[in-house]
Order: C-alpha cells, then structure tokens, then sequence
C-alpha cells in the first residue's frame, strides 16, 4: 500500500494538475459564497470537461471545486448570515455573531482552520483506512441510522441555550414542515394544501437563505427606522461603522494561543465529520449540527455559543469538512455514494474506466491514491488563498448594513432561484424570512427548525424502513449494539437535562 500512495503523490505533482486544482478552488469558492449557487452546480457543469483530461488531474479538479466550495459557503455565512450552502447553516450561529462584534477575520481564520484541520484528519482516514471503515459502515442498518439522527435531534435540542420548551416547539415546527412533500411509500402529496409547486417539498436554500438572511434583513431594517424615528445615538450604523475603530486590524485575527485553546474541539469535530462522513446518506449538514450540539455540550464557554463563540466556528466547519472527504469512503471502497458531490465524482471514476468498489485499490491503486493526494493539495491551496482573502472580507464588513441589506435580498432572490429555477421558491423565501423575523422577536431558535427540517425526512425514511425490517417489533432497537448503546445516550441526555433544569429552578426558588 505504502508504494501505491508514494505512486499516487508522483503522479499527482504535476503542473496541469496543480493549475487545475487551484482554478478549482478559486472558482468553487466563488460559488459558494453566493447563496444558492453550490459547488454541487459547478462540478456537474464541469464533468464533461474530466473526460478529456487524465483521471487524477480531471478529478482532483472536481474535487477542488467541491472543497472551495464549501468553504465558500461559510464566508456567506459569516459576512451575510446567508449560508452559500446548507451545510454553512451551522457556521451562521457564531460566525455571523462574531463578525458582528467587529471580528470577521477572526471568525473567517478560524473557520478556515477549522475548515482545513476537518479536510485533512478526513484525507489521512481516506488514506490509510477506507476500506476497513467502509466495511464497519455497512454494519449500519435502518435501526442504528434511526437511532443515530433521534440522537443527534436530542443532544441539539437539550444544549441549545435558552428555553427548552422553545427549544423542542423549534424542532418540531422544522419536522411539520419537513413532512411537506411526497409520501416516499406511495408518492401522494401530502400537506401541500392544494398547492401544485408543494408538491416536491419545500426546498432547503429557500428555507435557510429565509430563515437566516432575510430575517436579519427585516431586522436591521426594523432596528434602522426604530432608531432613526427615536433619534436615539447607539443606532446599528453608527455602531458598524464605528467597529474599525473599536477592533483593531491587529485584534482582529486569530493567535497561536486561541487556536490551542479550541484544539480538542477542532479534533472532535473533525473526528465526527470524518466518521459521519462513512456513513452513506448523512451528509456535511448532519456532521456540523452534531458537532456543534457536542461543543456545545463540552465546552467551558457554553454560555457564549450562540454569541459568537470560536468553538462554535471550529466545531460546525470541522464536522462539515470532515464528512466532505470522508464522504469518498463508501464511494470508493463500496461504490456507494455519500451525497449528491460524491455521486458526481464517481460519475467521473466510471467515465475513465475505474470502478468502485472493494477491488478499486488492487486494479487501481496509483490513480486513486493520486486523487486522494491531490484532495491534500486541495486543503492547502484552499488555506493559503483564503487565509490572505480575509483581509478583502474584512473590508466588506465595514459597509453599512442598510447599504447591505438590499444587496443580501438581491444575492438571496438570485441565489434561491439558481438553485431550483423556480420563481415559488423566491416566495417561500420570504415567506421564511417573516416567520424568522417573528420567531426571532420570540426567543425562538431558528436552528431547531432547520435541523428539523433537514433530519426529519431523513428520520422517516429510515424508520419506516426499520418498520419493514422489524415486521414492526420494537425490540430490534435493543438487540443491536449500535443502535442500543445510541439509545442508552439518548436516555442519559434526556434524564440529565431534567434533572439539571429541576435542580436550576430549585436554585431560583
């Protein structure tokens, strides 16, 4: 194995393949960073293109342009509160709070290396231990995945700050809206109220770009007349734009010591991306959330999350990261696609002849080892450019965000019609984006709704697989040691989150 990969690095540092793997970069962080534009578009645009290149360089070049582009979904995310892609939806939480502080270098360096740190640790475990961990993954049944997302529902529901009532009534709500679509089983519209363009299901960039960016639009606009009509002097532009006096260029970045501060959240976080990332069907999206709950849920400064929180930057772009190479674990050790990009990328492996699957690294080994080489140089690329593009993104902090916020409703309306060429979806949007802007004057956390949305679909299609598979018998949920042992967490967290909420009311009587 160790000659392959020394083959693989050989065959990969080549000139072509370098310059390809920058323009990959470049150009996949330009799409991702307009909202609804993803890197999903851009690769599929492309992979024509692959067949006339030779198989490392063609797809080292896809893959690029996936890496660029989901970190180019995170700066929209931190400068815009506008996630490029779903799976940035997470970085919004504290990425955008911190930018608003006066730190948006600081929030994008820190994503960045976050970002980096969860690509690399899922490149060596690709590397060095695909096949074993692709064989571990398809242990993974209906009832392990079912328990698995009822887990992930629970840890971010029990750790959001603020009230838990709130906190479930959010999940919920995302869960309603996520049963918004085509029953699975047997293909009849549900809950579209006799709305034909329903029908499908909401889609998701129309439902985070409202949710997310249209609501602080409303926001900003609402802060903007209440202090302008109240004459009052703390007004948000004032406050913007007195924020390059009040951070300094210097204060505004990143240090040695802050990031060995949050190096066991960085660890973890790229930890679980990289061992979501195996499992076929997950997805950057669930990894982030996961990662954060579990942050969340270790970290000393629990109480900033939310607030903008470095932990918080580092533990949604780790796990998000982290799945996006670990994702090529099934896809080319069993020939099972991860997510849509993994799917594309084995679309090109077939065109030049390489087949997925348990024998690809017998048959195969340099090329594929090439490519995984050339997913490194990708990381690094991607590092050194947008560590120095931070500077030209802390610039465009400074802009008053009334001269932002019709820029945002432009970006977003474009970006939500890109994604699905649908002019309904740009209604959804916002539609979203009041019902943000009223659950936000609530106290209402957004994410919950988000998550639930996103996870709910997913939850119903794998248990009423395991409804078939268990000839509907509970019981199979504790006969197997994944999906016991993730039950026993599921109850541990629930026990210990009404056992602390009784202990603080008892403290505040």
């Amino acid at each position: 194995m160790i000659g392959d990969i020394l083959e693989g690095f050989n065959t990969m540092l080549t000139p072509m393949t370098i310059a390809l793997a920058i323009a990959g970069v470049i150009a996949g962080s330009i799409l991702g960073a307009i909202p609804g534009l993803t890197a999903t578009m851009g690769i599929a645009l492309i992979l024509p293109v692959t067949f006339y290149l030779d198989p490392v360089s063609g797809i080292v070049m896809l893959i690029a342009m996936y890496k660029g582009g989901l970190f180019g979904g995170s700066v929209a995310a931190i400068m815009f509160r506008a996630p490029g892609t779903p799976a940035a939806a997470a970085t919004v939480l504290d990425g955008n709070e911190l930018k608003k502080r006066g730190y948006p270098r600081k929030a994008i360096r820190t994503a960045l290396i976050a970002s980096t740190t969860g690509d690399v640790l899922g490149n060596l475990v690709l590397i060095f231990s695909a096949a074993a961990i692709a064989t571990f993954a398809l242990q993974f049944g209906p009832a392990e995945y079912t328990m698995l997302i009822l887990f992930a529902l629970v840890l971010l529901t029990t750790v959001t700050q603020g009230s838990i009532a709130k906190s479930i009534i959010s999940v919920l709500l995302g869960l309603m809206i996520g049963t918004i679509n085509t029953d699975p089983v047997t293909s009849i519209p549900r809950l579209n109220f006799g709305i034909v363009e329903l029908s499908g299901g909401i889609s998701i960039i129309a439902l985070v770009i409202g949710l997310l960016a249209v609501s602080e639009v409303f926001i900003t606009i609402d802060d903007h007349f209440k202090n302008k009509f109240n004459k009052k002097k703390n007004s948000t532009d004032h406050q913007t734009e007195g924020l390059e006096e009040a951070v300094s260029k210097k204060d505004d970045n990143v240090t040695f010591k802050g990031i060995f501060g949050i190096k066991r959240t960085l660890f973890r976080s790229a930890s679980i991306g990289t061992a979501i990332g195996a499992l076929p069907g997950m997805g950057p999206v669930t990894s982030a959330f996961v990662s954060y709950g579990q942050a969340m849920k270790k970290s000393k400064n629990r109480k900033n999350f939310g607030k903008g929180e470095p932990e918080g930057i580092a533990a949604a772009e780790g796990g998000n990261s982290g799945t996006a190479s670990a994702n090529l674990i099934p896809t080319v050790s069993l020939g099972i696609p991860g997510d849509a990009e993994a799917a594309i990328i084995m679309g090109a492996l077939i065109i030049h002849g390489i087949t997925p699957g348990p024998q690809i690294f017998e048959t195969n080994g340099p090329i594929v080892y090439g490519i995984f080489a050339g997913m490194l140089l990708a990381s690094l690329i991607s590092l050194i450019l947008n560590w120095n593009l931070a500077n030209m993104y802390r610039r465009i902090s400074f802009i008053r965000p009334t001269v932002l916020a019709p820029i945002i409703l432009v970006l977003s309306a474009a970006g939500t019609y890109g994604y699905s060429q649908a002019t309904f979806d740009i209604l959804v949007m916002f539609i979203f984006g009041l019902l943000g802007y009223i659950l936000i004057k609530l106290k209402v956390p957004l994410v919950g709704i988000i998550i639930g949305f996103i996870l709910g679909p997913r939850l119903e299609e794998y248990f009423r697989q395991f409804l078939v598979v268990a000839d509907g018998n509970p019981l199979l949920f504790v006969t197997r040691p994944v999906s016991l042992v993730l039950l026993i967490l599921i109850v541990l967290l629930i026990t210990s989150t009404i056992y602390r909420t009784i202990k603080d009311n008892n403290k505040k009587q």
